[in-house]
């Protein structure tokens, strides 16, 4: 673990957690667990905990963070009506100029537009103003940001306490994470950011949104044929090709196997005589491998796309600029 500036190393081996993960739920202590929930359920928990490095919470915990829970509603309440001018503000810059049609949209009437508009610093009754709009701009902060995972938080934990969750369900958890890790880049005074520092919330940032790919890559494979699968693989690659985009049709990747054997792999796309649908990712190889699922093959396809995209990026655009055909 990296030094922080006070050049004392950290030693905390979890990675940066938001407040209360749903693993570190429970209902009561260890002697109420099993009157209040299945053991099954407990144990989910308690594993959940355990993998990020902590513990289930006891129940007095567990009543400060519900009242935590409820005082930030009650923040968030007070703050509506500065996050509705603020809406109120770029639904106008953006060329909505109707004050019934923005009364309408925001379910207020038409007086509160006005106050709303002119909070922030908007004369709706200037015509020459607004015939020439001006872009406003208001950069993230991290109030707003966390507001906003709180807001998430408290729609998307419900549904994580359970007995099992749904992929699309726990996309949304690795989402709302995301956000109290933005929320925390912002604010440099946070307890997180001196506790972490920018760089290993940022790269936990990577991790939870890396997380969210997976989780949706595993939903749109769900249910969907090897030849539905393969097909889009193939409808992409033309797309790609007929915008002049660059493509990784194969690569070879190299593994050490806990045996100490290793294993060359080489990915390619099959193509009209192979066994599979042409656009389907094989694996060649000397060791055996099992049949892939529908979202590993989508990972693998993103993973290609994705070294496509990176490597396109530094490539010289002008023929003739030093280096470009090396």
């Amino acid at each position: 673990m990296p030094e922080r500036d006070e050049g004392v190393p950290h030693e905390d081996p979890a990675p940066p957690t938001p407040p209360i993960e749903p693993g570190m739920v429970t209902a009561g202590g260890p002697g109420k667990t099993h009157a209040v929930m299945p053991e099954e359920f407990t144990a989910r928990l308690r594993a959940r905990a355990e993998e990020a490095g902590g513990v289930l919470l006891e129940e007095a915990d567990m009543v400060r963070a519900s009242l935590a829970a409820l005082r930030g509603w009650a923040t968030r309440r007070e703050q509506l009506p500065n996050n509705r001018a603020d809406l109120m503000a770029a639904a106008w810059w953006a060329g909505t100029r109707s004050i019934a049609g923005l009364a309408a949209a925001a379910g207020v009437s038409r007086d509160t537009v006005y106050e709303d508009l002119r909070s922030r610093g908007i004369e709706p009754t200037d015509k020459e103003a607004a015939a020439e709009p001006a872009p406003q701009y208001a950069p993230l902060t991290a109030d707003a940001v966390n507001e906003l995972a709180l807001l998430m938080d408290s729609v998307v934990r419900p549904a994580v306490l359970s007995n099992t969750t749904d992929t699309l369900t726990e996309t949304a958890w690795d989402l709302t994470t995301s956000f109290f890790r933005i929320a925390e880049l912002l604010d440099e005074d946070s307890d997180a950011h001196r506790r972490w520092g920018r760089d290993e919330l940022a790269h936990d940032l990577v991790d939870r949104l890396r997380e969210a790919l997976h989780h949706a890559q595993v939903l749109a494979a769900d249910g969907v044929s090897e030849r539905q699968l393969a097909g889009r693989a193939l409808a992409r690659l033309s797309d790609q090709i007929a915008d002049e985009q660059w493509v990784v049709e194969d690569a070879t990747v190299r593994l050490t196997h806990l045996d100490g054997d290793r294993v060359e792999v080489r990915i390619r796309q099959a193509e009209q005589r192979d066994f599979v649908p042409a656009g389907w990712t094989l694996l060649d190889t000397n060791r055996q491998l099992r049949e892939l699922t529908g979202a590993e093959h989508l990972a693998i396809r993103t993973a290609l796309d994705a070294i496509a995209e990176t490597l396109t990026r530094p490539l010289a655009h002008d023929p003739a600029a030093p280096g470009a055909d090396s």
